[in-house]
């Protein structure tokens, strides 16, 4: 069931894609042979939102500290990047958990696929429009009378922007930019850009020396809960395998204490742990720092790390319908479910 890509499909530029579908495909040849001291553990695989880095902190560092095997699983960790289609590879049994955007989980639905959702590691959605500090921008409706970049992909979600600010298209002066081009933005020939992502392209901005004022969609109508967590309903529906989920999420929380606990520690880990060619340690770290505030919010605080918000949800159907994602709107209520959250009880912050 090919589900394509959505408007907000992510560009964070770290090199290694071409390994990602061989190291998918020896995970799920590897899932069904013995391994030698681990015939009591039970198997479980999960396929990552994107290549490792400091964003999958939580699995890599659950597997690497022996969380997993703890709790008596052996978990496959599948790394993903451009070409993995994660709703494809659940939906197909490839792999039994995935991370993924809601929008890409929506549009898995709409064309058939039957997912629930436990889990989510964003509680405010990082794709952001980064704006040059000197344009003046400091807020969405400054946006008038200015230039805005616009990635290919991204042009129905630029378009819902406006339309959810207020912003007359015809008042902004749009240039279509390629998925990766920051240059233009670089050299002042944009005022904005649109999509970015809050942790990777404003760093590398201001790394050239453009100081930027980064908004993020979530604070402008477009929230989403980025790296959801999602099985099929099928999966789900088996007492034996959601105890295997209870499990899974209770070792990741744990490493993802130590993520709170000490950012800095987080980003060398995934840079020293050889898990993606090309990671800049200030970039990690940058990234650590800036990911945690994104991670928590007034949910977090009352129920705990990775509760899933049918508000946001709810606001995410809304936006895939408007945007084309997604041809009707799919209700996400019955894809939603805090049980594995309610079991694991993740700390609150």
């Amino acid at each position: 069931m090919p589900t394509g890509s959505t408007p907000l499909n992510r560009t964070r530029g770290i090199p290694r894609f071409g390994a990602v579908m061989a190291l998918a495909l020896a995970a799920s040849a590897a899932a069904g042979l013995p391994q030698a001291g681990a015939a009591e553990l039970q198997k479980l695989s999960v396929v990552l939102g994107y290549v490792p880095n400091v964003e999958s902190f939580g699995p890599e560092y659950a597997l690497k500290m022996g969380y997993f095997k703890d709790e008596g699983l052996d978990v496959t960790i599948i790394p993903a990047g451009q070409g993995v289609d994660q709703v494809q590879m659940v939906s197909a049994g490839t792999v039994d958990i995935g991370i993924s955007n809601p929008e890409q989980i929506l549009a898995g639905t709409a064309q058939g696929g039957k997912f629930k959702v436990f889990a989510a590691e964003f509680q405010k959605t990082p794709v952001a429009m980064t704006c040059r500090k000197d344009s003046g921008i400091e807020k969405a409706t400054d946006l008038k009378g200015k230039r805005l970049g616009i990635k290919t992909p991204a042009k129905p979600f630029a378009d819902l922007f406006m339309a959810k600010n207020n912003i007359d298209p015809s008042t902004v002066e749009t240039t279509t930019i390629g998925p990766n081009d920051i240059s233009v933005l670089i050299s002042g020939r944009i005022d904005c850009e649109v999509t970015t992502f809050a942790f990777n392209e404003p760093r590398l901005i201001e790394q050239a020396g453009v100081p930027v004022n980064v908004f993020s969609f979530g604070d402008y109508g477009l929230n989403s809960q980025n790296d959801s967590y999602f099985v099929t309903d099928g999966f789900f529906a088996d007492p034996a395998k959601k105890e295997l989920l209870v499990k899974y999420l209770r070792a990741e929380i744990k490493a993802w204490e130590a993520f709170f606990k000490d950012p800095d520690m987080a980003a060398k880990f995934m840079v020293e742990g050889g898990f993606t060619d090309g990671l800049d340690i200030e970039q990690q770290t940058y990234q650590a720092h800036k990911q945690a505030l994104y991670m928590t919010d007034a949910l977090t605080a009352e129920k705990g790390l990775f509760w899933v918000s049918p508000k946001t949800w709810a606001e995410t159907a809304d936006n895939a319908v408007a945007s084309k994602v997604t041809d009707t709107r799919i209700d996400p209520t019955p894809l939603l479910t805090t049980d594995i959250l309610e079991k694991v009880a993740p700390p609150k912050m």
